[in-house]
């Protein structure tokens, strides 16, 4: 049997977020026979315990900040690939992406570069257009993280259809759904506080929901640029509580009935819906980007338009008057649609064909070996 490969996996942190997860699970998840991770991190953070547990080779490098951060991050790509010497590096975000391409001018070392997003806010999406003009030829294979995010790859970023491969997001799923907890129903939103994920929304559905569901919960985990003002705006509406980064969303599941996305742009195939689903809780969530591939509608929870906080109440109040059946056919679907082991095995296929054939060894010269 052949040796294992080597794949360098540049993150730019190993922070708690659904790309960083990716890249962990990749390092962790795929089999060793086959690649040996390395893993190059531009900063900290919680996911490191979990690298270091499993027995993989972690670097973090902090770069200086401003205009010399870029270079710093390509220099650091650059001596991590003359040490270690990978058959393939992969990589996410645009600061990776950056510092990846310029690290592997004139080395022809393949490079598959990942893709979470579906979309972008402002100005984002025309610069990763024209960024993907100008150094896409650096890139081997593209991945995607669901099928719907190949028409934003191909007609935003006008992506080479031939050069994207879909491997969809996967996550661990336990012998059985979590048991419902007692108390009052509970919804969770576990999501960074930005204006794309559209709390204003969730919370301006809330009365409604308490209309129908006297005594619920809503649960906000998670952090960001518009935490003050959604807290001014759910200031005196009962039973909302905002929890602030939290690194434990599987407890929080199992306090809860379901989980609330309700994302109006960006949203590709969010890992909080899949480990909904694998902990037996329905999901509400906008009807935006992969999440329709996700969300089995009527069966495994609800799909509502974007900004109809009339939609959003209804169905929330729906999925709490009986939630059980949401969450037992939720998990059953991640368990045959989207488990982590058969995720693994098509990462390192994709893995496979993107690094190319093993070297095939050099014969060996009997003669000599005989004299």
């Amino acid at each position: 049997m052949s040796a294992p490969r080597t794949v360098l996996i540049v993150m730019p942190s190993l922070s708690s977020g659904g790309a960083e997860r990716h890249g962990v699970w990749i390092a962790s998840a795929v089999d060793p026979a086959r690649w040996t991770p390395h893993v190059l991190a531009f900063g900290d953070g919680p996911l490191r315990a979990e690298l270091d547990a499993a027995g993989i080779a972690v670097e973090v490098v902090a770069l200086p900040g401003g205009r010399a951060k870029l270079p710093a991050a390509a220099a650091a790509v650059r001596a991590t690939v003359g040490r270690v010497r990978p058959a393939l590096v992969t990589g996410h975000q645009i600061l990776v992406e950056v510092a990846v391409r310029l690290a592997l001018r004139g080395r022809p070392l393949p490079y598959l570069a990942w893709k979470h997003t579906y979309g972008h806010i402002g100005h984002r999406g025309l610069r990763e257009r024209l960024f993907e003009r100008a150094t896409g030829g650096a890139v081997t294979r593209y991945g995607a993280v669901c099928h719907t995010q190949v028409r934003y790859l191909t007609d935003e970023l006008h992506l080479p259809a031939d050069r994207i491969s879909v491997v969809p997001n996967a996550v661990p799923v336990p012998t059985g759904p979590a048991p419902l907890p007692g108390g009052p129903p509970t919804v969770l939103m576990a999501a960074a506080m930005r204006a794309d994920k559209d709390h204003a929304l969730v919370l301006d559905a809330w009365p409604a929901v308490l209309a129908r569901h006297p005594g619920a919960r809503l649960l906000l985990a998670g952090d960001g640029p518009c935490r003050a003002a959604l807290q001014a705006r759910a200031s005196g509406l009962p039973g909302v509580e905002f929890l602030g980064v939290r690194s434990d969303v599987d407890a929080l599941l199992r306090r809860s009935h379901l989980l609330v996305l309700a994302s109006y742009a960006v949203e590709c195939f969010p890992y909080a819906v899949l480990e909904a689903m694998a902990a037996g809780r329905g999901v509400v969530s906008t009807d935006v980007g992969g999440l329709p591939e996700l969300v089995d509608d009527g069966v495994t929870g609800r799909l509502v338009p974007p900004h109809d906080p009339r939609a959003l109440a209804a169905a929330l109040a729906d999925g709490l008057d009986e939630p059980a059946p949401w969450g037992a056919a939720g998990f059953e679907r991640v368990r045959r649609v989207f488990p982590l082991d058969a995720w693994a095995e098509r990462v390192a296929d994709l893995l496979d064909e993107v690094a190319g054939p093993l070297p095939v060894p050099a014969p060996t010269d009997l003669r000599s070996s005989s004299s």
